[in-house]
């Protein structure tokens, strides 16, 4: 597998909400193919059959923009986020994840989930592809193997567990 793809054409370089707009003006009888493609930046042909899909569907524009090849993502954007704030939240509460740990919590979301995957099921975790993705996805993440923290430095110490157990038990 081609773990540093460099994309060669621009095919698909088009934006959604562009494309949406030429639809609408050409359903719209606005402008005709060539003008809308010209002015909207998008490709004519692209055009024309989204215009004939939509036109099936009573001028209904339901999904323009569709992934290129058979391979995409496991989790959408929002889920990828909620794995980031997961991840980053475990850290703050000093359990940081390691990269195994963290590539069988995503294997049990996907199953749990109901996902397509192409993730190991007999080690039951993802790969080590998917997680390299991830985190190139996810630049401002950095899986690293946790450390130990003392207590000391984790601000644990006999004088703050004395506060804190005198507010917890009322005196």
């Amino acid at each position: 597998m081609v773990r540093n793809y460099k994309r060669k054409t621009d095919r698909g370089g088009w934006s959604e909400e562009e494309m949406k707009l030429a639809i609408q003006e050409v359903l719209d009888g606005k402008k005709g193919y060539k003008s809308a493609s010209k002015a909207y930046n998008v490709p004519q042909t692209t055009l024309e059959r989204k215009v004939n899909q939509a036109r099936k569907r009573d001028n209904n524009i339901l999904q323009v923009k569709v992934p290129l090849g058979p391979i995409t993502t496991v989790f959408s954007e929002k889920e990828e986020q909620i794995l980031v704030t997961y991840l980053k939240e475990m850290e703050g509460r000093l359990f940081g994840l390691s990269t195994s740990e963290f590539q069988k919590l995503a294997y049990e979301l996907a199953v749990r989930n109901y996902k397509q995957h192409k993730f190991n099921g007999l080690k039951e975790k993802a790969g080590k592809n998917w997680l390299r993705g991830f985190l190139n996805r996810q630049p401002d993440l950095s899986l690293r193997k946790p450390e130990n923290t003392s207590a000391a430095r984790a601000g644990f110490n006999r004088v703050s567990f004395g506060k804190y157990w005198l507010c917890r038990s009322g005196r």
